[in-house]
């Protein structure tokens, strides 16, 4: 300024004029020089682009001609002129092997590598006259030696990610191209600098071909490659590929190998073939020698062959194995040292560049061994070799895994629908056809096969006892072969079949008991099956009917096993594979019993009309005295079939004997012994003639057929009768009838020896005396209360005795069952309610207890006094139980006229059930022992059971989430999916929400009848959703819930409708009263069917959660609902149960995307999953608090809010820069989505923990979604970005923290500062500016500029608004064409990271130099005072919510203009407020509290409830009392407690009270105890005075 004065008073004065002008004209040039050194010493800046690297900059044009600093290359007239990088514009070139490194300008390398990384630095092109004469390309001459591998067009990209230009390689030229848009931005007077880097290859071909090294000059140094004398066989391509192809008829493999050379060709090329794996199943063919061999190019068998384009044949060797020490493998000289299968090693001297050649060679599979599904692996590997070095280019393998698809069934060939004939003896004949087909889907063909077939096959054999009998028929084996639809008999002379007994060795002679037989191919024509080859072969086998005799049974079972194998495949055994056939006959019957269903009906004379014996002395001799004998009314007919074996047996020299079990039973009269033959035309049995044996009034008797003087192989029938003896004391008794055939069974000159063939029939005779004994399950009886004995309560059990009478000394005993799964149960000496005997006019089953029971049946007879009782304790029960109650008759009790006897027994659980649907079985029976037992028979037993939850049970059903859509289930418990949840009526009643289920279950037990009401006890912090009948069981269709008409007008009634689990439409009525929390429903008509479950019903109970701090706070918790089983009207509880269900569902949700663009993140909020109804959690409205963390820095114009349609939704927002936290308030009952950006202030290339909190306003910031990335980096040049030099623009945003709107027309001053120390101190440029629309851009003539600090600082403040006299700093950085900052920039950094507030600001990137400034409006400001005490001396606050309303009159009419809230947890201390916002300047109003009951308190006079508590209200602003204030006060609040009653919650009151009140007792204590001393002590004196 002093300058500037200067001047003003020079111009002023003439005597000062020249010199002035002279100091003028100097001044200005340094002020040039000045501009142009910054300009061309601070406009580089530099990006990176996968394979280029290139940076821009630009300055002022010099003296220079444009000609000196652009040549034009004379090019093709059709094409726009391109300009080629001359000397004076190339700064440097670097070439490098490493991909991490720039290299060198001048040296020598010795690469190990053909890769090549070129750098070239360019410089002094000039932007307009590049962009209007050549297009904005410029193109740079590739030294010979380099070959780019990639001409692949890359982008060139700035910081804004915006393209602005390319880079590629064509024809041995890198062109740089840059967009017309780019330049034109530069400006007019712009030059270009930079690098850019090129990934190749070396070029061996200009190479020296004696040391493999190339020289090349560039403008700044000369570098020499140094590649050795190896090069071409150490770095030249060579590719290998294999192939093959298999006939899958063919023994042989065809592999070609395909070796390629690179662009450089290659020399001394070797590729060794060798297996890898299972390389004992193969060997090479083609008679491959062991010496080198050139190769033919024409096929000739398997021999190995090239096909190439050259006349240089390459050589092939069969040789070892390669190993570590021998990569190439070299020839031997004796081939019998070659390990086969060996490998082969294919040579080639030259491949010309690219050439290709293959090699065809192929390999043959063993036939001896096992190859199925065994992979074969094929490798070739391609070398270079020069001198004793080795160098491997690649590989390439080949798996072959040979498979074979096969079918294998045995089948027997069928006669007449018959699986045999017979011959003339008698014997089956069989014909079986073993089939095998091999799939035309196997790739190789089975070698040397056979078919095997046995009949004792380990583990399948036929019974030993029936080999004897079963045979090959040796002519009978066929081998057929199928082609097509051409079914061919084989010759004879090609096959060969072998036999064998036990063992494997097969011989060509058949002896005639062979057991198993094999065909297979003879030694010249062995049997080679080929992919969809089919073979079968047919045999016969002769089964002798002796197998029948051989197994003494009427039915056999014959198998043999079919089997096959081959060389090549293994499967099963050692073969290949097996199956088996089996034959069941049943064509004999040695002994068949009958016995006649019905008894005879009445009295029968039996003629006897042929030869008639009887047993004497041991000897049946004939009797011609009788013919006929009478079969009394009543007898039993049996009838017995014997040697049914159509005419092949004889048995009558086999001992035959009948026997009948008991003496009640007696045989009456003959036997009639009929001999009948088979007839074999009509495959029947027909008489021959009959005999007749006296057996009357015996129990058994016993023959030989020979003994009645036959002797053939007839079958044989026996007839006879049996009858009983006088059943007047007979009961019930079985009485067995067995047949036994024993002895010789002789056929033709063999003889079987039977043993013990029997057969059975067996009778049940009832006799006149009955007596029967049955026990049934009753009731259970609950224990009274208190009670002394039976404390378990007591089952009640009846048994029924009926019949014709109980036998004195007849013993009847009751027992507890012990075993797994039934409980105990005790018997106590006092446990025969009573024995009773009569006539039943109410069965016992209809009476609900054993008082009803007597009640109902007074006509039955007391007969306890007839009955002997004995308690006995086998089972070893605990104390004084017992496990036994034996019954004993004292006289014999007459069971007449339907007169039973009913004895009522008790017995105590030893334990009963607890937990829901838990069930005890209980189980008692009843044995009878009558006078002519030996011992206890046990008649029937009884079960009874207990459940937990008998009469009413609750259940968690689960909990579930519903959005309007669709429920989703969070925790599931008795039921698992969504279908059981009626979302219907939810949309009706509560609708969107976080819901428990539960379901209480009536009648669990099925003991409950008729009405009853159930009570809902609702647990806090829900709300009733509905009450729906869930499911009933078998029985309780028609319990439905019903109406009631007795309740008061609190109680309203809800009906809905849904399908229930049973699948059916299921209405329900229930009632709810809001102000208690409880619901009721009336249930009925119960049955009490005592089966469990299946007199129930299930109600549903869903609850929506109102409970805030599991809304909004995020907590958890366990809600608890009772419900209560009442009578029908309601007046007496009869059973409760309960049922919890834990909660906790963040209704936010916040994310970041999985990548980032540069320093930026947006983020995205999801508010109100749900879309449910919240509570309100700001006055009227519902607030969500952001916190950001540190680093972060918010663009609050980015924030946007839609619903779940997409559609715009308005919401509040606010901002607290100085906690970094951000207010939104959003409507109620709507998915609401807001999204918004931050930018990350941390360095680039740097890593931190980035972390973004959500939550709900006053409530714990842990109950939100803390959104955390732990490794956070950005790179300002990620994917090739580009720079120039333009200057950075500071723009100012200016915003109204508590709405977040912009504000316009505030001015700031800018100012340019330097960091001097630990000090910024202004220099003398400034500038000013106003927002507009809430932005400020500082623009030209005052240029920012990279590494400079800036102040910002407001001048001016609206009104309404808190002054903001703070300073504000910002720099933007750059390292200036650099690998890091400058040291002054880094000091600069340094002391921006220490200052502890947020008016510093460090911008890495042009896009961040900005800033956000904002003020806070005046409001006016609630704040909250306490007093709790009448002295007035605690202050402390009382935890809770306080709401505060906004009124436009004194009197708190209407509704209020806005509502704010201030909510203390407990232990909060400090003072807290809150600000009403987005008032009119200079207007009044007035601000109440409100009541619970959402009421103005205007009257500070009167005791009103706040918070559930009492107090009075009292309101100050500036020290008036008053409620009426404008923008800038401050309105205090202050509640104060004059009465007793204790807060709810944050005080240590009541621990002073108890205090107090113990004090006060003691002291009493003290005072009585001094008065009744002094009482004591007077009374004494006054006896002295006396």
């Amino acid at each position: 300024m002093k300058v500037v004065q200067y001047f003003k008073h020079a111009r002023n004065l003439n005597a000062y004029k020249k010199k002035y002008k002279r100091l003028t004209h100097a001044l200005l040039c340094v002020f040039v020089l000045c501009a142009a050194f910054v300009l061309t010493t601070y406009a580089g800046a530099e990006t990176h682009n996968l394979e280029n690297y290139t940076y821009v900059s630009y300055s002022q044009s010099s003296d220079l001609d444009d000609e000196e600093t652009l040549q034009l290359l004379t090019i093709d007239e059709s094409t726009h002129p391109v300009y080629v990088l001359q000397k004076n514009n190339i700064a440097s070139v670097k070439v490098s092997t490493d991909k991490n490194s720039d290299g060198i300008e001048n040296g020598i390398i010795t690469p190990d590598t053909k890769y090549l990384k070129l750098k070239v630095e360019f410089k002094n092109i000039h932007a307009a006259i590049l962009n209007n004469q050549y297009g904005g390309s410029f193109t740079y001459d590739l030294p010979e030696f380099f070959r780019s591998t990639s001409t692949t067009e890359r982008p060139i990209i700035d910081d804004n990610n915006k393209v602005i230009g390319k880079i590629h390689v064509e024809n041995g030229q890198a062109i740089v191209t840059y967009t017309k848009e780019f330049l034109e931005s530069l400006g007019e007077h712009a030059t270009l600098s930079g690098n850019f880097f090129l990934e190749g290859e070396v070029d061996l071909s200009t190479l020296d071909k004696d040391n493999g090294s190339i020289q090349a000059t560039f403008p700044n140094g000369s570098i020499k490659l140094e590649y050795g004398p190896h090069y071409l066989e150490k770095y030249s391509e060579v590719k290998v590929e294999k192939l093959y192809t298999k006939d899958s008829n063919s023994d042989y493999i065809k592999y070609t190998l395909t070796v390629t050379a690179g662009p450089d060709g290659s020399q001394n090329v070797f590729v060794v073939d060798k297996f890898t794996t299972n390389k004992n199943l193969v060997t090479y063919a083609g008679d491959i020698s062991h010496t080198p061999t050139e190769l033919g190019t024409t096929e000739d068998g398997q021999k190995p062959y090239e096909t190439r384009n050259r006349d240089i044949a390459g050589q092939i060797y069969l040789t070892n194995q390669p190993n570590s020490d021998k990569e190439i493998p070299e020839s031997v000289t004796d081939s019998t040292k070659i390990n086969k299968p060996g490998s082969i090693v294919w040579a080639v001297d030259q491949l010309a560049p690219n050439e290709t050649r293959t090699l065809i060679y192929y390999v043959k599979l063993t036939d001896k061994q096992d190859i199925r599904n065994k992979d074969i692996t094929n490798k070739a590997s391609v070398l270079n070799k020069k001198g004793n070095e080795t160098y491997l280019k690649g590989s390439s393998e080949k798996t072959f895994t040979p498979s074979i698809n096969y079918g294998m069934t045995k089948n027997i060939i069928s006669t007449n629908g018959k699986q045999y004939t017979k011959d003339q003896d008698g014997n089956y004949i069989v014909q079986y056809r073993l089939n095998f087909t091999l799939n035309a889907n196997s790739n190789y063909p089975l070698k040397n096969y056979a078919f095997f077939d046995y009949l004792n096959y380990s583990g399948f054999a036929n019974d030993n006892k029936m080999l004897p009998y079963i045979s090959y028929m040796q002519n009978s084996i066929e081998l057929h072969q199928i082609v097509g639809s051409t079914d061919t008999i084989i010759d004879s002379s090609l096959y060969k079949v072998q036999w064998e007994t036990n063992g494997t060795n097969y011989k060509d002679t058949y002896d005639g008991n062979s057991k198993r037989f094999k065909l297979s191919g003879t030694e010249n024509h062995p049997i080679t099956i080929n992919p969809g080859d089919s073979y079968y072969v047919t045999y016969k086998l002769k089964i002798k009917p002796e197998v029948y005799a051989a197994m003494q049974a009427g039915q056999v079972l014959i198998q043999n096993i079919y089997a096959n194998d081959a060389d090549n495949a293994k499967k099963v055994a050692g073969m290949l594979d097996r199956t088996i056939a089996k034959l069941t006959l049943n064509d004999y019957t040695w002994i068949q019993k009958i016995k006649d269903s019905n008894l005879t009906s009445n009295e029968q004379t039996i003629l006897m009309n042929s030869d008639v014996y009887v047993k004497k002395n041991n000897v049946y001799e004939k009797d011609s005295s009788v013919n006929s004998f009478v079969v009394p009314q009543g007898s039993y007919k049996y009838t017995v079939n014997l040697n049914k074996s159509q005419n092949q047996f004889d048995i009558t020299h086999a001992t035959l004997k009948d026997t009948l079990s008991s003496d009640i039973m007696h045989y009456v009269g003959y036997v009639k012994i009929t001999a009948y033959e088979y007839d074999e035309s009509s495959n029947t049995y027909k008489d021959k003639e009959s005999k007749w044996v006296k057996i009357d009034k015996q129990k058994s008797f016993e023959l030989k057929l020979s003994e009645l003087g036959w002797s053939n192989s007839y079958g044989y029938r026996f007839e006879y009768y049996a009858q009983t003896k006088d059943l007047s004391e007979i009961g019930q008794i079985k009485v067995t009838n067995t047949f036994t055939l024993n002895g010789d069974v002789v056929k033709g000159d063999q003889t079987f020896n039977f043993n013990n063939k029997t057969a059975s029939q067996t009778t049940q005779v009832n006799g006149f005396y009955n007596l029967n004994v049955n026990k049934s399950a009753w009731y259970y009886e609950k224990p009274v209360e208190n009670a002394t004995t039976w404390e378990n309560g007591a089952f009640y059990w009846v048994i029924e005795v009926n019949g014709s009478a109980i036998r004195e000394g007849t013993k009847i005993r009751d027992a507890v069952v012990k075993e797994n799964n039934i409980t105990d149960s005790y018997l106590h000496t006092d446990s025969v309610a009573g024995i009773y005997q009569g006539k039943l006019t109410t069965q016992v089953g209809a009476c609900e207890n054993y008082q009803e029971f007597l009640h109902s049946n007074t006509d039955l007879q007391d007969k306890s006094n007839l009955f002997e009782q004995e308690y006995t304790n086998s089972k070893n029960f605990s104390e004084n139980n017992k496990s036994e109650l034996t019954l004993t008759a004292k006289q014999t009790i007459n069971l007449e006229n339907d007169e039973n006897i009913y004895i009522i027994v008790r017995t105590e659980p030893s334990k009963i059930p607890t937990v829901n649907r838990t069930t005890f079985d209980y189980k008692n029976e009843v044995l009878l022992k009558d006078t002519t037992d030996t011992s206890f028979n046990k008649r029937n037993d009884a079960t009874q059971s207990l459940h937990g939850g008998a009469d009413l049970l609750k259940e968690f059903n689960c909990t579930f989430s519903y959005d309007g859509k669709q429920a989703t289930i969070l925790k599931a418990g008795t039921d698992k999916n969504t279908s059981r949840i009626a979302t219907s009526i939810l949309n009706q009643t509560t609708g969107n929400g976080l819901y428990a289920s539960w379901v209480f279950k009536v009648n669990y037990a099925g003991d409950l009848k008729g009405d009853y009401r159930v009570l809902e006890d609702i647990p806090e912090g829900m709300e009733l959703g509905y009450i729906r009948v869930k499911w009933h069981g078998n029985q309780a269709g028609s319990v439905v819930s019903k109406i009631m008409n007795d309740l008061d007008s609190d109680w309203k009634q809800y009906s809905n409708t849904a399908i229930n689990d049973n699948r059916q439409n299921q209405s329900t009525t229930y009632y709810y009263n809001k102000k208690t929390n409880k619901a009721l429903i009336k249930l009925g008509e119960f049955e009490n069917k005592h089966t469990r479950d299946d007199c129930s019903i299930d109600v549903q109970v869903v609850c929506r959660v109102t409970d805030s701090k599991v809304l909004l706070g995020g907590e958890s918790k366990t809600f608890a609902n009772k419900v209560t089983l009442q009578d029908e009207n309601g007046k007496e509880h009869l059973a409760t149960s309960s049922s919890t269900a834990a909660l906790q569902k963040n209704s936010l949700d916040k994310s970041h995307p999985d990548t980032f663009k540069g320093q930026t993140i947006k983020y995205t909020i999801t508010a109100n999953t749900l879309a449910q109804k919240l509570p309100s959690n700001d006055g009227n409205k519902l607030t969500l608090v952001d916190e950001l963390g540190d680093t972060l820095e918010l663009d609050i114009t980015s924030i946007e809010a839609k619903d779940d349609a997409g559609e715009t939704v308005e919401i509040e927002k606010a901002f607290n820069p100085e906690t970094n936290t951000l207010e939104i308030s959003i409507p109620n009952e709507k998915k609401i989505i807001i999204t918004y950006t931050v930018t990350v202030n941390i360095p680039p290339d740097t890593t931190s923990t980035v972390s973004n909190k959500v939550y709900w306003k006053s409530y714990r910031s842990d109950g939100g979604k803390n959104d955390v990335i732990p490794d956070f980096k950005y790179n300002l040049n990620a994917g090739g970005s580009i720079t120039s030099t333009e200057n950075p623009e500071l723009s100012i945003k200016k915003i109204d923290q508590d709405n977040a709107n912009p504000m316009s027309g505030v001015t700031f001053d800018i100012y340019e500062c330097e960091l001097k120390g630990d000090t910024i101190q202004r220099t003398q440029k400034t500038t000013s500016g106003q927002t507009v629309n809430g932005v400020f851009t500082v623009k030209a003539p005052f240029v920012t500029s990279y590494n400079k600090i800036y102040e910002v600082k407001e001048k001016n403040t609206p009104d309404g608004y808190a002054e903001d006299d703070s300073s504000y700093y910002i720099i933007c950085v750059d390292k200036k064409n650099s690998d890091d900052y400058a040291d002054y920039v880094k000091q600069c950094i340094a002391y921006f990271d220490k200052q502890s507030n947020k008016k510093y600001k460090v911008a890495y990137s042009s896009t961040d130099f900005n800033l956000t400034i904002y003020n806070s409006q005046k409001g006016i400001v609630v704040k909250k005072a306490f007093i709790n005490n009448a002295a007035g001396t605690s202050h402390k606050p009382v935890s809770g919510t306080y709401r505060f309303g906004l009124y436009n009159n004194s009197q708190g009419s209407g509704s209020p203009l806005q509502v704010k809230t201030i909510t203390y947890s407990t232990g909060e201390t400090e003072e807290k407020t809150t600000k009403f916002i987005n008032l009119n300047l200079n207007t009044n109003y007035y601000v109440f509290e409100l009541d619970d009951e959402g009421n103005p308190i205007t009257d500070t006079s009167q005791e009103v409830t706040v918070n559930k508590l009492p107090y009075v209200v009292d309101y100050k602003v500036n020290g008036n009392s008053t409620s009426k204030a404008i923008v800038g006060d401050e309105v205090i609040v202050t509640n104060s407690l004059r009465t007793k009653k204790l807060p709810s919650a944050g005080s240590r009151l009541t621990l002073i009270y108890r205090q107090l009140g113990l004090v006060m007792v003691g002291t009493s204590f003290i005072v009585l105890l001094i008065v009744y001393r002094n009482r004591d002590e007077k009374i004494k004196e006054e006896e002295i005075g006396k």
